[in-house]
């Protein structure tokens, strides 16, 4: 998995806290909410069910005749009015319920009230005369049971309406509840890690500081740029390197100079200008081919031992097939190429069974082609750090860089490989090397810029 792709999934597991966080808080309070309406609705019909039990028992006395029962008496019958009442101005203020259960609670109240004027007397209690007003008792009483039932049936049905609601959110509860949890686990172990590799960045430097040995610019480089890819600083990653590659031209430029001092062509007339300037610039494209050369297999030896300490940590072997050749570049720019193709390779061989890298060199033609293979990872659709850092600097060469990926023996993605391809030298910019280093010429100092620019300045 690419340091890109990580570095998204990081902002994204944290936009997922946020996310779960807000909708917990919310899902939380309609809970809470919901739970308040169920509470209520089951006060309302327990209420409900004793007041048509106070009808029940006033009907049950008026018809074995029990006209000194409490249950007969005007009080107790006045009481159980002001139950249905009580019971439906819950029902209406409860803002859940719906039209249909006031109506129906309004119409319930009624058809008690007449049951209870059909049974009024003189007097304090209640008397039946006749067979007639009997059967009219039992007819009122059976529209307050029809009434009482198809009411309750209403408030059932929106019981169930919101047990299935209160069932949703616990579940939505739970789901979310187990999103945060493992979102936050997340975060807490990449945090984990992160402080370990912070320490290790710093012990590695502390190390550095403390050492006797003097660091070299390349390890110091490493070292920083760790640091920087740890906190996800990529451009100010590259920015260190090319920074380092400016200086060091700069200081080779300063210290480099012409065989032919300016001060000796003084006094020159126009033609022997224009001569001493080709002169000037056909000796600095030789001299600047011959100082530009690179034995690469000893140079790709060195990186290697430079690496030997991680990878032996990481028990990876390394399988070194290089033919001996000599390539156009900067020792220096050139063993950073190499750095940082065989150390993303390293960190491919991380996530793979086999630990081995490859590398493989072979001259062709003019040409010489460095292959770094590694198990693990096939080719990241975005280059990693590592990649662009070393495509970057190999630009500075003349060289260029492929990416593949690398087949199995059933045609599966087993890994990735790097193709670095450079120019060779050439017999005789390597003779012209070795004539300058055996006659021992000092350089005074080198003039840059084109034929013209150097005339101007010899005119002068």
């Amino acid at each position: 998995m690419s340091r890109m792709l990580l570095q998204r999934l990081s902002k994204s597991k944290i936009w997922l806290i946020g996310l779960s966080s807000v909708a917990l808080f919310s899902v939380g309070h309609m809970f809470k909410d919901l739970s308040g309406k169920y509470r209520r609705v089951g006060e309302i019909r327990n209420g409900l069910q004793i007041c048509s039990a106070r009808t029940n028992q006033t009907f049950t006395a008026s018809v074995i005749g029990d006209t000194s029962s409490i249950y007969m008496d005007s009080n107790f019958t006045s009481a159980t009015e002001e139950c249905f009442a009580e019971a439906s101005s819950l029902i209406e203020d409860y803002k859940g319920a719906s039209e249909t259960i006031s109506k129906k609670m309004n119409v319930l109240s009624s058809s008690v009230h007449w049951f209870h004027e059909a049974l009024r007397s003189s007097g304090k209690g209640f008397s039946v005369k006749d067979n007639s007003n009997s059967s009219e008792i039992g007819t009122k009483f059976q529209v307050v049971e029809e009434n009482t039932d198809s009411t309750l049936e209403l408030i059932d049905s929106h019981v169930d309406g919101l047990n299935q609601s209160l069932s949703n959110l616990k579940l939505a509860l739970s789901l979310i509840g187990l999103v945060l949890i493992t979102s936050g686990g997340w975060e807490f172990v990449d945090r984990r890690k992160f402080q370990l590799a912070k320490k290790e960045v710093e012990d590695e430097a502390l190390a550095e500081l403390v050492s006797d040995d003097v660091s070299t610019a390349m390890k110091v480089e490493e070292i920083i740029v760790n640091a920087l890819d740890l906190n996800e600083m990529t451009h100010c990653s590259k920015l260190i390197t090319t920074y380092r590659q400016n200086v060091l031209k700069s200081m080779e430029q300063s210290e480099i100079s012409q065989a032919t001092p300016m001060a000796m062509v003084s006094g020159l007339n126009e033609e022997q200008i224009e001569e001493t300037a080709n002169k000037i610039w056909e000796e600095s494209e030789v001299m600047d081919e011959a100082i530009a050369t690179t034995e690469l297999e000893p140079l790709t030896s060195k990186v290697v031992d430079h690496l030997a300490n991680k990878l032996i940590a990481e028990g990876i072997i390394v399988d070194m097939n290089m033919d001996d050749s000599t390539v156009r570049g900067e020792s220096e720019t050139l063993e950073q190429v190499i750095y940082y193709v065989i150390l993303d390779a390293l960190m491919n061989t991380n996530k793979a069974d086999e630990k081995r890298i490859a590398v493989k060199g072979k001259t062709l033609g003019s040409v010489y082609s460095l292959e770094i293979s590694s198990h693990g990872e096939g080719r990241d659709t975005a280059e990693n750090t590592s990649v662009s850092i070393a495509k970057e600097l190999l630009s500075e060469v003349s060289g260029r860089m492929e990416l593949a990926n690398l087949y199995g023996e059933d045609k599966d993605v087993i890994g990735r490989k790097i193709r670095v391809i450079m120019k060779t030298a050439t017999a005789q910019v390597q003779d012209i090397a070795e004539e300058t280093a055996s006659a021992g010429k000092t350089l005074v100092r080198l003039e840059k810029g084109t034929k013209k620019e150097l005339m101007e300045r010899l005119s002068v």
